[in-house]
């Protein structure tokens, strides 16, 4: 499983928040693997696995299990660039998530993101690409919780959105988490996801302009993203897209992706990979995620992954990633925190 590549802006605000936290920046991003100029340049492409593992290092590290909440206070999705601008002169806060989801490439190819029309409004999929060895719930709640935030704004300072979901479970204290987003918070879902109901997605964006929106759209048209995705990370999208409705076959994926399936089979081949292999990586990464990170029992995960029982996920698990769910769940191949980032002595308190 490829991560993608995130542009370093993606780290603002952290070595601040790390240090009022009681902890020590220079550590963590040491831990994680992280360059120093990515701290200083915002625009050097970073491995995404390793800005993942950066923030839930600091989590630990600063005892701070709602990290990615605070953060997402200081950053907003104003580190998106071109992208935020083009977004916050939309007509509509739907038109503006969709042009976000559109246009998300720019700035990262790490993050899977979609909006999909449901009965009762309208649902914002995220997702980000990392081995499921690498945590992303730090990354999953920072991204989210920005969405939240920003839309707040237009939308004004009352507004909750209908539901959130996560994928891994929920924290002890899930204040600061009801503070974001309210109380249909819910987690060990088969999805991560921002849920609008209709009148929310129709409300207009606080800074509409159409003279600015169409002049900011236009000059993106021009500007092709610097790493388009290419076959197989486009099929890797469609695939987690369609995951949750079971109907992920090789037609379905061709369809939500625009080609005939023996076109798409054709192109995978010339690149040295192949439909059912990205399928087989996709839920290879989420069953890791939900082994180590959420509450769900094997015959719960294989019933999400669509597996027709927990004998077909354990058989699976064990063929393509060498241990069983049993073994995952107790901490084979786990990461685990890295040497010398103890936690602080005496963590300050959450606020």
């Amino acid at each position: 499983m490829i991560s993608g590549m995130v542009k370093s802006i993606a780290l603002r605000g952290c070595h601040n928040l790390i240090a009022e936290l009681g902890g020590s920046p220079d550590r963590v991003a040491r831990a994680a693997g992280l360059p120093t100029a990515a701290f200083t340049d915002p625009d050097m492409a970073i491995d995404g696995a390793a800005l993942a593992t950066y923030f839930e290092l600091a989590a630990m590290h600063c005892n701070a299990d709602d990290f990615g909440l605070r953060l997402a206070r200081r950053q907003g999705l104003q580190i998106l660039g071109p992208i935020w601008v083009l977004a916050r002169s939309a007509a509509s806060v739907r038109e503006a998530l969709s042009d976000i989801c559109a246009h998300m490439a720019f700035y990262s190819s790490m993050t899977a993101i979609r909006l999909e029309d449901e009965a009762s409004g309208v649902a914002l999929a995220y997702d980000l690409r990392a081995p499921g060895s690498v945590s992303t719930r730090q990354g999953v709640e920072l991204g989210l919780a920005s969405f939240c935030l920003e839309l707040r704004s237009s939308l004004g300072p009352t507004w909750r959105p209908a539901a959130v979901q996560f994928r891994h479970a929920p924290p002890a204290d899930l204040s600061a988490h009801r503070q974001v987003f309210g109380e249909m918070t819910l987690f060990d879902q088969d999805r991560n996801a921002l849920i609008l109901d209709k009148a929310s997605a129709q409300r207009p964006m606080r800074d509409h302009n159409d003279r600015a929106y169409r002049a900011m759209a236009a000059s993106m048209r021009l500007q092709p993203p610097g790493e388009a995705p290419c076959d197989e990370v486009r099929v890797e999208l469609a695939v987690r897209a369609l995951l949750p409705s079971g109907r992920f076959d090789l037609p379905a994926v061709a369809a939500e992706i625009g080609m005939c399936s023996r076109t798409l089979q054709m192109r995978l081949k010339r690149r040295g990979a192949s439909f059912q292999g990205i399928v087989d990586a996709v839920r290879i990464e989420l069953a890791e995620k939900y082994l180590r990170h959420s509450r769900l029992s094997a015959a719960e995960i294989a019933e999400l992954l669509h597996f027709a029982d927990s004998s077909a996920l354990s058989r699976f698990m064990k063929t393509k990633a060498g241990a069983t769910p049993s073994e995952i769940r107790r901490g084979a191949g786990a990461t685990g925190p890295r040497p010398g980032l103890e936690t602080p002595a005496a963590p300050p308190g959450r606020g």
